[in-house]
């Protein structure tokens, strides 16, 4: 039988048994069959190394009741972990559990041949040879990467079954640059939802090197409240960590610093703020979520009042709404859990270079990384490792790797600019244990003021 049929078909007799042993008070119920494959490892001198092969089959089970939520995942194909779920699964919110023997035991299956090392590792070396390429000053290149494929069959006790396959290929890459007794280093995070051939190795190459080239000539950062203007892209990461986990419906119900403040005035007018898991080729993107909600994007802050949560079905339930379509998990085997997917700031109508005329002193934040975030205040400290200063309205000399401080309110309200560029970039994202990736979306923006804790001396 081909093995997506098979996940139909252990798919079809889950919802029955959904629908046989589903509480009286459930107020919903969803499960999952899942396979995986997922390869990682290290690409670095030219050689690869660390590699992991990960390949397994998961069966899942939720009900949200009025009091609580039962979840019951086994390896394997075994639709019975419906009634593990309300027989033996406890009923602490948040517990998880691994019941029994399955049906059927994962064996060592075969990756696909996208995911397969010898396979990547030809574009691996094209990103490789692109970033020595950039300058003789480039001494080393890190490619860390992860490619995955996911089969997925999402049920309910209604009877519906929803196919999809989830493709990913994440690269966090380091160049390090040596000139006489200096080193920079270049940090990029490339990634698409789909195979290698998605991102384009001599671009980024390119870019990662030029990133540490530049740092050579780094200069102390600044000390002090100060604008800064932030990146497209991979510079959203600060909207995401700082802002919006507050926005998460779990959050929310555990009193984060936004409950409360739904149709209020939170950011600045400039800002408007959705979450998409339909942007295509983006991390973050899929059709249907893991409870098998369909896939529609959230707005979330609309010309700065705020607009909605984001929920998987047990906080919708509690919040008394729908879910939004966020209920995520790395695997079937952890529970589903309300989390971002694509966090996208809407273009607005400057232009960089107006942006940049119009700050008179700042720093310049090419790649923000990462660092320390409260979710519930979005209280944060992140890292900046390849910054600028911005003299006299313009970008001028590199600074040495720096930290921003303040708070996800603050950053909303003192959003002043907008430009009119947006990049897709790529973050991954951990919660409770289980780490996601997730795109970050936009265009570059300034906020007018942050504390910048750098090494002047």
């Amino acid at each position: 039988m081909h093995p997506r049929e098979s996940l139909r078909t252990v798919g079809h007799d889950l919802a029955a048994e959904l629908r046989r042993n589903r509480p009286k008070d459930h107020l919903s119920a969803s499960g999952e069959v899942q396979t995986w494959h997922r390869t990682s490892g290290r690409l670095a001198e030219g050689r690869v190394s660390d590699i992991s092969v990960q390949w397994g089959q998961a069966t899942a089970a939720r009900y949200v009741t009025r009091d609580t939520f039962l979840h019951r995942s086994v390896s394997g194909f075994d639709p019975a972990v419906a009634r593990l779920a309300v027989e033996g699964g406890s009923t602490a919110p948040g517990a998880t559990g691994t019941a029994g023997a399955s049906l059927h035991t994962p064996g060592p299956g075969r990756s696909p041949a996208w995911t397969e090392p010898g396979t990547a590792l030809t574009a691996l070396r094209e990103l490789e040879q692109a970033a020595r390429d950039y300058d003789p000053t480039v001494a080393q290149v890190v490619i860390d990467f992860e490619l995955a494929e996911q089969d997925l069959c999402l049920v309910d006790a209604q009877g519906l079954v929803h196919d999809e396959t989830r493709l990913l290929s994440y690269l966090t890459v380091r160049v390090i640059a040596r000139k006489g007794g200096r080193v920079a280093t270049g940090f990029y995070t490339p990634g698409v939802s789909g195979p290698l051939s998605g991102i384009d190795m001599r671009a980024a190459g390119a870019e990662v090197a030029r990133r540490a080239v530049t740092g050579l000539s780094a200069r102390p950062a600044p000390v002090g409240r100060l604008p800064v203007v932030v990146a497209g892209g991979r510079g959203m990461v600060l909207l995401h960590e700082a802002c919006c986990h507050p926005l998460e419906g779990d959050e929310v119900l555990r009193g984060s610093v936004y409950a409360g403040q739904m149709g209020r005035t939170i950011a600045s007018p400039l800002v408007t703020l959705r979450d998409d898991p339909t942007v295509p080729g983006a991390v973050g993107s899929y059709v249907y979520d893991d409870e098998g909600v369909r896939a529609t994007p959230t707005t979330l802050i609309e010309n700065g009042v705020l607009t909605g949560w984001l929920t998987d079905q047990e906080s919708a339930a509690r919040l008394g709404l729908a879910s939004s379509g966020n209920g995520r998990c790395t695997t079937a085997l952890q529970p589903p859990q309300p989390r971002m997917t694509n966090t996208c700031l809407a273009a607005g109508t400057s232009t960089v270079d107006e942006i940049i005329a119009s700050t008179e002193y700042g720093i310049y934040a090419e790649h923000v990384g990462g660092g320390e975030v409260i979710e519930s205040t979005g209280e944060f400290t992140f890292r900046v490792t390849n910054g600028h200063l911005i003299e006299n309205g313009r970008v001028t000399d590199p600074i040495e790797e720096t930290t921003i401080t303040g708070t996800g309110t603050q950053v909303l309200r003192d959003i002043d600019a907008i430009a009119d560029d947006s990049t897709v970039g790529a973050a991954k994202c951990g919660k409770f244990g289980q780490w996601v990736t997730v795109g970050v979306v936009g265009p570059t923006l300034r906020v007018g003021s942050l504390l910048v804790g750098g090494t002047s001396r």
